[in-house]
């Protein structure tokens, strides 16, 4: 059975390590971020979820950060269909007003104000626990930003000699997001017959997504 996953937001590095610290005796997956990011899963230019899985757990942030605040970022979560349970949410700050508390409140969140006392999250952490399934699977986080394409390419199935036809939609160092009218299969492994400008041709399927009735979409990760 797998961990918990636990992704914690927050600019002040000294604030992360010190989570991570308190995390760890709970023996969680840590994930970290020093800025606020929608969806570490899905490109920042995406509308919407399109993984069937969560990124997390749970997730901790804090309210004042670069670009957006922490319940900024809740909501946009919100709008492109989060697979987080809101009630596994949590904002820190010392100046939230109670309209932005409110606001959470709406979101189903919860509020943890600043200085932390770790016997509040730690009891909080308790009733998170309590609604996780660790049977059911997460999503895989991405670790490298990856640029738009739109690239024809032609694959096989491993030593399959019968071609089938793909687009490339996005694609980084170490990976890239295709669309097909082809059944796709998770860890199912194909081998991509075009030459891309990685060099990336076994490759390993992380996630799918049935996008239209017998078209899909899969996330793809460099063997």
């Amino acid at each position: 059975m797998r961990k918990l996953r636990v992704n914690i937001f927050d600019d002040d590095t000294s604030i992360l390590k010190l989570l991570k610290l308190y995390m760890s005796e709970r023996d969680y997956e840590i994930l970290t971020f020093d800025r606020p990011v929608v969806c570490p899963i899905n490109s920042a230019k995406s509308d919407e979820c399109n993984t069937l899985k969560p990124c997390a757990d749970i997730i901790i942030t804090d309210y004042q950060m670069p670009e957006m605040t922490g319940l900024e970022m809740l909501l946009h979560q919100l709008q492109r269909g989060c697979k987080v349970d809101f009630k596994n949410k949590i904002v820190m700050s010392s100046d939230l007003d109670n309209k932005g508390q409110k606001m959470l409140e709406g979101l189903g969140c919860t509020f943890l104000s600043k200085p932390l006392k770790f016997k509040e999250l730690f009891a909080w952490l308790d009733d998170c626990e309590k609604r996780i399934d660790l049977s059911k699977p997460l999503g895989m986080i991405r670790k490298e930003d990856r640029d738009p394409a739109n690239m024809d390419i032609v694959f096989t199935y491993n030593s399959s000699v019968k071609m089938y036809k793909a687009t490339v939609i996005n694609i980084s160092r170490s990976g890239l997001c295709l669309k097909a009218d082809t059944p796709l299969a998770e860890r199912q492994s194909i081998v991509i017959k075009t030459e891309l400008p990685i060099e990336c041709n076994n490759v390993s399927i992380r996630w799918v997504k049935e996008i239209e009735p017998d078209f899909y979409m899969a996330g793809c990760s460099c063997s």
